[in-house]
């Protein structure tokens, strides 16, 4: 009886393993599904989870597109002010990223963003001095800075409702004129109240440059507007929504002569000088010297006001 008890158990443990060892591993995936996605990879677009489960996002970076990481199993562009360079940098107030790094709006930080849209708002004048601004970009600035001209009608750059800059990260634009044509520039000086300094006429006689604190920084009668005279304004300023960095420029008095002094001053001055001038806005005042009713070397620029 014993050795009949012994037969029948060996036949059983046989028979469960067809007389090999490969029996004790057909439980294997059993074993395997109670451990889910630790054992079988997530599908794309799928990580694994710290209880087993499959959820959508991102497991590492390498699941994410060209310029993303996996930022919380999120994909997230690394050019944005709350993931600069890496998941989680933050930029600090008024400052701008670069697609690597925050920086402040200050003039020695100008050739950092490596793509800049020269924006015309359709004014003749305003048009001109946009272009006048950026014409030194490219002697100026390393070669990778890419330099493109567009509209403000361009939904893709500006949105049509707010006028707000859609650049993003690692973009600047260069905008000449006002903030009453320019959309751009109307949504940062007149709108949001981004820019450090904005023009002001309250009475249509005299025309201020004031900080936000309502102080006047600069001021011209504008009695003293001509061809031969003007004064202007030179700034670069972040919006804290889409990251964008604008170089602003435009006179005080009507007809465009200070709005092309400030992108002359820009180009020929400020731009090839930059290191010298380490604030983000400056106001000057401007006058016709060589008299040719045009802004050139020959003619006299006073800093008025400047600061960070």
């Amino acid at each position: 009886m014993k050795r009949l008890a012994f037969v029948f158990l060996f036949a059983a443990c046989g028979a469960h393993s067809n007389g090999s060892t490969t029996g004790t591993a057909a439980d294997a995936p059993a074993a395997d599904a109670d451990l889910g996605c630790f054992s079988n990879p997530c599908a794309h677009g799928m990580y694994c989870t710290t209880g087993g489960t499959c959820a959508p996002g991102c497991g590492s970076d390498a699941d994410c597109s060209t310029g993303q990481a996996c930022c919380g199993n999120t994909c997230k562009p690394l050019d944005t002010l709350s993931d600069c360079g890496s998941c989680g940098n933050s930029c600090g107030s008024g400052e701008f990223c670069t697609g690597t790094a925050c920086e402040a709006p200050t003039y020695p930080n100008f050739c950092d963003n490596k793509t800049v849209y020269v924006i015309h708002d359709g004014i003749t004048a305003d048009n001109h001095a946009a272009d006048v601004m950026a014409s030194t970009i490219a002697a100026n600035c390393p070669p990778d800075v890419m330099i493109h001209t567009a509209d403000q009608t361009d939904p893709t750059l500006v949105d049509q409702t707010t006028g707000q800059p859609l650049g993003g990260g690692g973009v600047t634009y260069v905008l000449g004129g006002g903030p009453f044509p320019n959309k751009p520039l109307k949504w940062l000086e007149r709108t949001n109240d981004i820019t450090k300094i904005y023009f002001d006429a309250p009475d249509g006689v005299n025309f201020y440059w004031r900080d936000r604190t309502g102080t006047s920084v600069a001021q011209m009668p504008g009695a003293q507007c001509s061809v031969h005279r003007d004064q202007f304004i030179t700034e670069l300023v972040t919006d804290p929504m889409s990251g964008t960095l604008s170089l602003i420029g435009y006179g005080a008095c009507s007809g465009g002569h200070g709005t092309l002094a400030a992108a002359w001053y820009y180009a020929n001055v400020i731009l090839p000088n930059r290191m010298t001038y380490p604030d983000s806005w400056y106001v000057y005042d401007w006058t016709d010297t060589d008299n040719d009713g045009a802004p050139s070397a020959g003619d006299t620029f006073t800093a008025l006001a400047h600061g960070i």
